[in-house]
């Protein structure tokens, strides 16, 4: 018995030895940022403005296509009103992806328990984000509608965010000709044509 637990480990051991190197072709999200919201109560004819602090984080298909898709998990904090939590969807350019210029859109519902119902309970938000290199985006987004069947949400905010994982793991393209990445998350875009 000794012996055949011996010769399993053994095996064992070589086959985790020879494999090859595992590659999780997959893009991965995690911004941070603040900037300017503003929401309209139900019956007010005037937006209240608040500061906006925002995030998000969330995972998508392989960096390496034209268009990624995911899930994207965004809160977004209104400065003396409340905070917003939703679980949506993303698609992105691969170049945003990648960590490069690109656009990003999400479409998330959200739950939203300040206000009493007066901005609404669960608002439908989109939010367009403009990408760059060095992980910086612009994020701009607008909620409308209200989910749980309440009066309307309507609101806004717009936000200067940094990506850490698109500064990083994932960062490719315009800005590796200043500081390359050799091992991004999906592995390098094939280049057609031309060389860094």
């Amino acid at each position: 018995m000794r012996s055949r637990l011996l010769v399993a480990a053994a095996v064992g051991s070589l086959v985790a030895l020879a494999g090859g190197d595992a590659r999780a072709d997959v893009s991965s999200w995690l911004s941070l940022g603040g900037g300017e919201g503003a929401q309209l109560a139900q019956g007010s004819s005037t937006f209240n403005s608040a500061g906006a602090f925002t995030w998000a984080i969330g995972a998508g298909t392989s960096p390496l296509g034209p268009i990624v898709a995911g899930v994207i998990y965004r809160g977004t904090t209104y400065v003396g009103l409340g905070t917003d939590l939703g679980f949506g969807l993303r698609l992105t350019t691969g170049g945003f992806s990648r960590g490069d210029w690109g656009v990003a859109l999400d479409a998330t519902p959200f739950w939203r328990s300040w206000g009493g119902g007066s901005y609404g309970t669960w608002p439908l938000q989109g939010v367009l984000t403009l990408g760059s290199p060095w992980g910086l985006q612009l994020a701009a987004a607008g909620q409308y509608w209200d989910m749980g069947g309440g009066q309307g949400a309507r609101g806004l905010f717009v936000a200067l965010e940094f990506d850490l994982l698109r500064f990083t793991v994932m960062r490719q393209g315009s800005s590796e000709r200043w500081w390359p990445n050799p091992n991004p998350a999906g592995g390098h875009e094939r280049q057609v044509g031309f060389l860094f």
